[in-house]
């Protein structure tokens, strides 16, 4: 099978083109991107939001309507995606910081955030990658912080064969580690459920489910 690119180049690649690839390609798209705050309260408070694999920033139009004095903190691989989010909000400067690394290795802190966001990127990462996610991003949440995930889910069958490709991408190639390639492993939800609950994570709720896609919240405590 043809070698996967890394993440990082595949973004930088794509970055001009990414919103409109997305509006296009993304099952419920709008809702995704707009349904994932949802849960979250209006408040002219200054709150901080982690958003992981924010790449051009779909997400922050909607974060910034339920919490404008927001300060939000985005990391991505990729600096060309980063670039883009950057000319959205030119007005925002002051309340956006932009990290560009990998969210697994990043140092999320200790009980800084009040909600973390992930839209469309997690569904890179094995059951072990997600799990340890997981469990920095609880411990990155204040005491009653939130985390809200939209991605797109499959069936059993269909996550046992995007699994399947993986190892067989993986072997063909000889890559020792996927970690940094874009390759998709998405998940059932029962699977998500359970890997939210080993991570620490309490009241999972399905907040929205169209077609693939579906969005899920989670509290600290």
């Amino acid at each position: 099978m043809k070698k996967p690119e890394k993440m990082n180049e595949f973004f930088n690649t794509r970055a001009s083109g990414y919103d409109n690839h997305m509006r296009t390609n993304v099952d419920a798209f709008d809702k995704l991107y707009t349904k994932i705050v949802d849960p979250i309260p209006f408040s002219e408070e200054v709150k901080k939001v982690l958003v992981l694999g924010c790449g051009t920033g779909l997400e922050v139009e909607a974060i910034f309507k339920k919490l404008p004095n927001a300060l939000i903190t985005g990391i991505d691989l990729s600096a060309d995606m980063l670039e883009q989010l950057r000319e959205k909000y030119p007005k925002k400067t002051d309340q956006i910081e932009l990290i560009v690394d990998s969210y697994t290795e990043h140092d999320l802190g200790n009980a800084r955030f009040d909600y973390c966001v992930s839209v469309m990127t997690v569904h890179h990462l094995l059951e072990d990658e997600k799990l340890a996610l997981y469990r920095k991003i609880l411990s990155a949440l204040k005491p009653e912080g939130l985390y809200l995930e939209g991605d797109f889910v499959v069936s059993q069958e269909e996550a046992a064969r995007f699994l399947e490709a993986y190892f067989r991408i993986k072997e063909e190639n000889k890559i020792e580690d996927m970690k940094y390639y874009h390759v998709d492993i998405p998940f059932t939800v029962e699977t998500q459920k359970r890997l939210f609950q080993e991570a620490g994570f309490v009241n999972f709720e399905i907040i929205f489910q169209e077609e693939s896609a579906s969005i899920f919240s989670n509290k600290k405590c």
